[in-house]
Formats: structure tokens, sequence, C-alpha cells
């Protein structure tokens, strides 16, 4: 932590053009940052519909669909 304030600091010694250069730069990697994180988001949110249908999927057996019985799953304990 106390690197970055010492950065910090020998920017603002630079003058005011360093530190709109410095702000300007971290502004630019934020906007790119939350495009990544919307992405994201979209993902995910695709890929939880995706696994709640497989799991719907995988609730279905012939009792509680037109499924023929010979397609069911049995689970040996």
């Amino acid at each position: 932590m106390i690197t970055k304030r010492k950065e910090i600091l020998a920017v603002y010694e630079q003058g005011p053009e360093a530190v709109v250069t410095l702000v300007t730069t971290l502004y630019d990697i934020i906007a790119e940052q939350q495009k990544i994180i919307e992405l994201q988001a979209a993902r995910i949110t695709e890929l939880e519909e995706r696994v709640k249908k497989l799991e719907d999927q995988l609730k279905k057996n012939s009792r509680n669909s037109s499924k023929p019985p010979s397609t069911d799953v049995f689970v040996h304990e």
C-alpha cells in the first residue's frame, strides 16, 4: 500500500497534466472492466438458465411426463 501511495505522490509532483493522464487511464481501465463484468453477468444468467433446464429434464420420469417407463433412471441405494 505504501508503494502505491509513493507512486501517486510521484505523479502528483510531476504536475497537473500527469495527474490528469493517470486519472484518465484509470477511468479507461474501469470502463473496460465494467464491460467485462456486464458480459460475465449475462453469461452467468445464460448458464444458470441452462442448468435449471437440465435439472428440470433430470427430474422428469414416466410418472410426471409423457416419457415411457423404459426411459426411467433407477437409483440404487
